[in-house]
């Protein structure tokens, strides 16, 4: 699930008109989409979004700014689905904890590398378990904490490097570190 802007819509004094869309990630299938005001109200748009779709069993992925706690709720409680939220800035205490875990003392359970459209990609997924009975994350139905760390090298350019943190509702036996490196990945197809 992720919002955009319409390319070629905006006109005189008209802006961009916005769409917020959910769309497979294998093949990638549109199955529904919703007009949105601006990329702020994305997060108003999403039950709308989503209500009318079975999404009991299906993994929805989003990025940060769709990381809201009552909407993950909501997915995971009532609809019957799972998630994978890129957490960030906007959730402090959530992004707080995840970055203090013991990360140094796990193990790269996956990694990943490519090359095309001109560049080398490796990616790298830790896993962590979230012990509720420990105080858990304060984000929603979260079972799994993820590490995920990139490295990009362009022709001709310097190598970048990211680390992306996320939580997902999914427990170990439901889905590998490959599965889940996987559905973080796949979410960018979304872009196209």
């Amino acid at each position: 699930m992720d919002g955009k802007a319409l390319s070629g819509s905006a006109h005189r004094q008209q802006r961009h008109r916005h769409l917020l869309s959910a769309v497979t990630h294998a093949p990638t299938v549109t199955l529904a989409q919703r007009e949105v005001g601006a990329k702020t109200n994305e997060t108003a748009a999403i039950r709308p979004l989503l209500e009318p779709l079975d999404l009991a069993g299906a993994v929805v992925t989003f990025d940060a700014l769709h990381s809201v706690k009552d909407q993950v709720r909501w997915l995971v409680q009532e609809k019957k689905a799972h998630y994978i939220a890129v957490i960030k800035g906007s959730q402090p205490t959530a992004s707080a904890q995840i970055k203090a875990l013991p990360w140094e003392q796990a193990p790269v359970a996956h990694t990943v590398s490519g090359t095309g459209h001109g560049r080398r990609e490796s990616r790298s997924v830790k896993t962590m378990a979230i012990a509720a009975n420990l105080g858990g994350i304060a984000f929603p139905e979260a079972r799994l904490a993820l590490r995920i760390h990139r490295r990009r090298q362009e022709s001709g350019k310097r190598q970048t490097r990211e680390t992306v943190y996320a939580v997902t509702s999914l427990d170990t036996h439901q889905a590998s570190p490959a599965d889940l490196g996987g559905y973080v990945r796949g979410h960018w197809g979304i872009e196209n």
